[in-house]
Formats: structure tokens, C-alpha cells, sequence
């Protein structure tokens, strides 16, 4: 508990204050302990910083991971599927999914200079693959996906779109206005649906 309390301190120290503005005092003091007892639980400051950014990573990942697979649970058709998909695709456009993404990418960027926060946050990534492989699995399992799409080539298309999108908001080639955006993600969730068979009328 108290080193929870710690490293949620410390990530909103790092998003208020960034890294080189960064004051254990303040950490400890929002955490309501001593700073001597915060270095019983962290090395130094870099520890401290690096646990607590990979414990941010880890939040925000599975906090996008449970957004974009919870509507998966309930589904036992292609209608369904249909359904949770446009649920998916309508919340990945909500701000704060954007916001989320952008605190993964400073992450990982931190990390490539930190061993420490780059392995956890390697674990944190892994853990929520499987997370998201499992909830996906049984689509595939349940022939619901088109053909040829498997449970891992279809997680991967959508962990790709939201979790790896980088913002391209702005004026430049890749501009899209949010309606034609909204609309081929649309259209690339039906093409992963199956199809279901033409019924013959006679």
C-alpha cells in the first residue's frame, strides 16, 4: 500500500514538475511519509523514478487494455461482435485515450535510457498482450472472425490503431477529418467480421 501510494505520488510529480524539475520531498510528502522511510522502499531518486514510470506505463496500458477489450466479453455473434467493435472505435476517440497514449510513448521514450524501467516496462507490455490475446481468442475460437483473420492478426490490427498511434493531429498529409477517420475504422471492423452466408430464397 505505502509503496503504491509512493509511486502514484512520484508519477503525478513527474507529470506536474517533468524529471528535472522532480523533488523526493514533495513525493514523500504527498504520499504522507518521511523521506527516510520512501528510501526504504527505493534505492535513490532515479530508482524512484523509473518504478515510478513503469508503474505508470503498466496503469495506462492496462487501463487502455480493459477499454478496448471489455466489450469483447459479452459477445457471442457477428451482430455482437458488430456492436463491440463501434464501441471499441467510439472510445478510442475520447481525449483521454489520447492523452493515455501520449504518457506511454514519453514512457517508453524514458526508458530506453533507464535498463530499469525498460525491463518493467517490457513485462508491463507482455502482460497485457496476454491479457488482450485471451480476451480476443474467443472470437476466433467462436468462427466470428472473417476468414483468414486469426484472434492474434486481429488483436494486433486494433492494438496497433490504439495503443501504438502516435498523435498526428495538425495540418499535413496524414490529416483526417474525425468523421472519414471514424468512419474507415468502421469499415476495417466490418472486414473483420465474418460474413454470414447468403440464405437462398426460393
Amino acid at each position: 500500500m505505502t509503496r503504491d501510494a509512493i509511486l502514484r505520488a512520484a508519477a503525478q510529480e513527474i507529470e506536474l514538475n517533468g524529471m528535472t524539475l522532480f523533488r523526493v520531498k514533495r513525493v514523500a510528502y504527498a504520499a504522507g511519509i518521511s523521506v527516510g522511510l520512501l528510501y526504504s522502499y527505493f534505492d535513490d531518486r532515479e530508482d524512484l523514478i523509473a518504478c515510478a514510470i513503469s508503474h505508470r506505463f503498466r496503469e495506462v496500458l492496462h487501463g487502455l487494455a480493459e477499454t478496448f477489450t471489455n466489450p469483447l466479453m459479452s459477445v457471442k455473434s457477428t451482430e455482437d461482435l458488430r456492436q463491440a467493435l463501434r464501441i471499441i472505435i467510439a472510445e478510442a476517440q475520447v481525449p483521454a485515450r489520447t492523452e493515455a497514449r501520449i504518457q506511454r510513448i514519453e514512457s517508453m521514450s524514458f526508458a530506453r535510457h533507464n535498463p530499469a524501467a525498460s525491463r518493467a516496462i517490457a513485462e508491463a507490455k507482455k502482460e497485457i498482450a496476454d491479457l488482450i490475446v485471451r480476451r480476443v481468442q474467443p472470437l476466433e475460437d467462436a468462427h466470428l472472425l472473417a476468414e483468414g483473420m486469426s484472434a492474434v492478426a486481429f488483436a494486433r490490427i486494433w492494438y496497433a490503431l490504439f495503443f501504438g498511434q502516435i498523435e498526428l493531429e495538425g495540418e499535413h498529409a496524414l490529416s483526417v477529418n474525425p468523421d472519414e477517420w471514424f468512419l474507415a475504422l468502421t469499415v476495417l471492423a466490418e472486414a473483420a467480421i465474418r460474413k454470414e452466408p447468403s440464405i437462398l430464397v426460393l
